[in-house]
Order: structure tokens, then sequence, then C-alpha cells
């Protein structure tokens, strides 16, 4: 079974409400990813204020896109405010103890995802997989929406994180579209995040259920 999840990038309050609450998509999808960008891991930010989402009525399910040095003070306010956040997904590239974080989410009743970069060996992972509900691969580099999949690297990377762990959930963020669904669910993943191929479509809704078609 392969999930996909639609991915929710937002430039201002109005953008995130018309993605998170798009009436076509909620019929069909599940749980929402929410990416939050501060300027600070990339040269990006984006809109995902909890305090304002907060008071928007019938929020979907949500999990958390982390791009961020300082995750923890992010989680707790969501954790605060959202009572639909499901999960939390960080980036194994943070400069800081990611045990302590991954706990601290874990005590708050939160699933845990790790992201890596396309250029971060699946060696970053070791340490923490008993923690772990997803591990999250980027198929473009983190910062901005509609980029190009990078192709057979991130196919053989793919494939290589499911021959070494076969019962975890692989999620791949970033280049998923009607071209490039087949292909990543045979190399191994079985959760795919979406955003662009939504977004710019006149029927988010109908491109979604093709994509669960694959």
């Amino acid at each position: 079974m392969v999930e996909i999840i639609p991915a929710v990038l937002a430039h201002n309050a109005d953008d995130c409400q018309a993605k998170l609450l798009h009436p076509g998509l909620r019929s069909v999808a599940n749980i929402f990813q929410i990416d939050v960008l501060d300027g600070s891991m990339f040269d990006a930010t984006c809109f995902a204020d909890p305090k304002i989402i907060a008071k928007w009525p019938n929020l979907p399910t949500i999990e958390l896109h982390l791009m961020v040095h300082n995750p923890l003070p992010i989680i707790e306010l969501w954790h605060s405010l959202i009572p639909t956040l499901k999960r939390v997904i960080i980036h194994a590239e943070l400069a800081r103890p990611l045990g302590a974080i991954l706990e601290r989410a874990s005590a708050l009743g939160l699933e845990i995802g790790l992201t890596l970069n396309p250029e971060t060996s699946l060696d970053r992972l070791a340490h923490h997989l008993h923690d772990l509900d997803v591990i999250q691969i980027m198929g473009v580099h983190p910062g901005s929406s509609n980029q190009p999949f990078l192709g057979e690297q991130i196919l053989a990377k793919i494939r290589r994180c499911r021959q070494l762990h076969q019962n975890l959930i692989i999620s791949v963020d970033g280049g998923v579209n009607l071209k490039t669904t087949k292909s990543l669910i045979n190399a191994g993943a079985n959760r795919l995040i979406a955003g662009s191929v939504l977004w710019s479509a006149i029927n988010p809704a109908e491109v979604y259920t093709q994509l669960k078609a694959l």
C-alpha cells in the first residue's frame, strides 16, 4: 500500500489555508505535510504559523517537515496548538543532538521521521533507527518546489535503503509526479510526498487520484 501525501509549502496564510483546506484533496487525502522553513537551514522561508492555523476549522491530520536548525521549540509549539499534529520529520544533517530531539518528540506522543538530503549517506540513520517511524529521502535539494527529480542517484539510494530496512516506511519528497511515481515505488518507496504536481494542476484531486492509481 503506497500513501500519497500532499505537501503544503505556503507563501502566506491565504496560500496555506487554500492548500490545507482544499475541499477536493481533503476528500481523498488522509494527511497533509506542512513544510517549515525559517531560513536557518536552507536559503528559503515560508508561512507555517500554528497560532494562525489553529484558528481554522476542521483541520486535517498534519505532519511537519522541519527544514530548520532548531526544530524542538517549533515542535512543542505546534503540539500545544494543533491537536491534529501526528508526525514530525526533521533533518538528519542537524548540528544538534538528534537523540534528545527525537526523544522529546516521542514523549509528546508524536511519530518520528528523519529526512536525508540527496548527498547525505544512509549511515546517518544508524544510531536512530529504533526511534523512527519514517525515513524520508529527498528527491531534490530542499527549499523550493517544482525542482526536477535528481534521478538514478536517488533511486539507487531508495533501493539500498529498502534492502537495509525492509520493514520501515520509506518516503520520498521532491520530484514526485506522474512520470516518476512508478520508478520510485519499484525502487522501494511506499510513501510519496506530492507538491507541485498537485498545486500546478487545474484539478489537484484528480491528479492525486491518478498518482494513487499508479
